[in-house]
């Protein structure tokens, strides 16, 4: 098949890494495929698509990246499968014919919250394009409110990245002092909490900072650990920042802290909660939609109702103290998690759902 993936950039992101693993995957299993992006500088376009220059964070990719000037059929080539993920593209891809191939949106979120104008947004969606959804709420969402079937694929972890890192290999920053034990200043063991920045409001950072530092006064030998790839320098207070991490060193960064805070409100499905799980980090999320599918409460996680600062707080300060439900709940996500079905595996259904398109055109 001729598969063309068309994504709204390239820069580290869950939706963007998810659209690549994909992409990826069904190159290496024969399929012609090309990622389409727009890049509006000349000079930059061309040189890329000479040198086939790769996402600096996914350098690996198999496929062919094409950069185009617009998203019109007159810069596009035909194909057999045309995927689309934002409200944007979908638009565009609306007036597309039929030799650019069957249609398919797979939705990462409902974008009428944060991404669009509502009735933009609600247009993409009602567009006859055969849905893909990457969580229940969002398939229940189309289903619900737009009266379409979707087919459901979760998102799933590369597990040659995203694995517990053992004790040793943690450099002596993350393992405590030089006997191998978590520095105690007195206040106790030291427990490390992770936190993703994001310049998004809705993504909870600064409530999720706040709690964190408001519990610090009760329990000093909290650790905040912030990470992101937004602002090399960031406003909040914290003692750790790790900027823009290589791909391959962010499973170290959460085997070495203790417990993963997730303050999204909404998420479309929320994949450094599952990575995290996956390094058997401990979660403390919001109900925030897409944590559903992974984040059970009291067994895979501790989840506080929506926004709800108090419950956040009190369902982090409920790990902070009980050291035996914090392993607990890390080691029931990790193991919910390794029975979770590979990339591999999501990526064969994603095949089969293409070839019976395909099929029922002709």
């Amino acid at each position: 098949m001729r598969i063309n993936f068309i994504l709204p950039h390239l820069k580290v992101s869950g939706g963007v890494r998810v659209l690549l693993i994909y992409a990826d995957l069904l190159a290496k299993k024969g399929h012609g495929v090309k990622i389409i992006v727009q890049s509006r500088n000349w000079l930059r376009r061309k040189a890329a698509n000479f040198l086939n220059f790769k996402p600096a964070w996914m350098r690996n990719l198999r496929i062919k990246i094409l950069r185009v000037a617009g998203l019109d059929e007159v810069n596009l080539p035909a194909g057999d499968i045309i995927v689309v993920s934002d409200w944007k593209s979908a638009l565009k891809a609306a007036e597309f014919s039929e030799e650019f191939g069957k249609k398919f949106h797979l939705i990462q979120h409902d974008e009428r919250m944060y991404h669009g104008e509502r009735g933009q947004v609600d247009t993409a969606f009602r567009l006859p394009f055969k849905k893909i959804a990457v969580s229940s709420w969002l398939k229940e969402m189309i289903e619900r409110e737009y009266g379409q079937s979707a087919e459901l694929l979760l998102n799933s972890v590369d597990r040659n990245l995203f694995h517990p890192v053992p004790f040793t290999l943690l450099d002596s920053r993350l393992r405590g002092n030089d006997n191998g034990e978590r520095k105690n200043d007195g206040g106790g063991e030291e427990i490390r909490i992770l936190l993703l920045h994001h310049t998004y409001e809705w993504k909870g950072t600064k409530e999720g900072v706040e709690v964190v530092n408001k519990l610090k006064e009760k329990y000093p030998n909290i650790r905040l650990i912030l990470f992101g790839a937004r602002k090399e320098k960031i406003e909040f207070v914290c003692d750790e920042y790790h900027y823009n991490l290589p791909q391959e060193k962010l499973a170290w960064l959460y085997s070495g802290c203790d417990i993963f805070l997730c303050p999204s409100w909404d998420e479309g499905f929320g994949l450094p909660s599952l990575e995290a799980m996956a390094c058997q980090c401990a979660l403390v999320t919001y109900d925030n939609g897409g944590s559903r599918d992974y984040a059970f409460d009291g067994k895979t996680a501790l989840v506080a109702k929506r926004k709800d600062v108090r419950d956040l707080s009190k369902k982090l300060e409920e790990l902070i103290v009980n050291p035996e439900l914090r392993k607990t709940v890390a080691k029931n996500g990790l193991d919910y998690v390794r029975k979770m079905p590979s990339w591999e595996q999501l990526t064969d259904k994603m095949e089969e759902i293409f070839k019976k398109a395909i099929e029922k055109n002709a």
